[in-house]
């Protein structure tokens, strides 16, 4: 069989493009398993914010939920309120008041600051456990500050109920080693 010129040239284009389009192919697929994965960096933040008069800070609750601390430097009053991922609804609520835990004067003012922190406590028996976090109050008048977790129930979270209970103080000191006379 003979073949004439034209039909050569469109042969050998075919064969160059094949082998073209398979060296393409084969540069793509060996340089997407030779670039290493991205690693998935975990992001959590909390956030806090002070005035006169309130302190507010978030921390995470559990895998879903942060709770949103707030702190009434008038009345030393702490507090977590949790929303429930079911319902979108304020379902936790944890409360106690820091003056005495702090060995504060009631009559002189305070200067709180208002921090949160993870925390990844031991398992505890039963369904309560500590929540992931830890929230912190420091006066900044005395020195004195104090840590401050919550017991958190997943399951009743699961299923959208009400949860509320008291701020649990878990440890406390001073970061002052002098006294400062007014």
């Amino acid at each position: 069989m003979k073949v004439d010129s034209t039909t050569r040239f469109w042969l050998a284009s075919f064969g160059v493009g094949s082998v073209m389009t398979a060296f393409a192919i084969l540069g793509m697929t060996v340089g997407l398993n030779w670039q290493s994965p991205a690693r998935v960096i975990p992001v959590n933040a909390s956030t806090a914010a002070t005035s006169e008069t309130m302190c507010a800070a978030t921390g995470r609750v559990d895998e879903e939920m942060e709770g949103l601390f707030t702190l009434d430097a008038l009345t030393g009053d702490l507090q977590c309120a949790v929303i429930n991922s079911q319902t979108a609804k304020f379902a936790g609520l944890f409360r106690t008041n820091v003056v005495n835990d702090l060995g504060l004067d009631a009559t002189k003012k305070p200067s709180y600051l208002l921090l949160t922190g993870n925390a990844a406590f031991r398992a505890t028996t039963g369904n309560s456990r500590p929540a992931d976090c830890v929230a912190y109050v420091v006066d900044s008048t005395s020195g004195r500050f104090a840590a401050y977790g919550l017991g958190w129930n997943r399951n009743i979270s699961a299923r959208g109920a009400q949860q509320s209970g008291a701020l649990v103080l878990l440890d406390k000191g001073t970061a002052r080693n002098v006294v400062i006379r007014d």
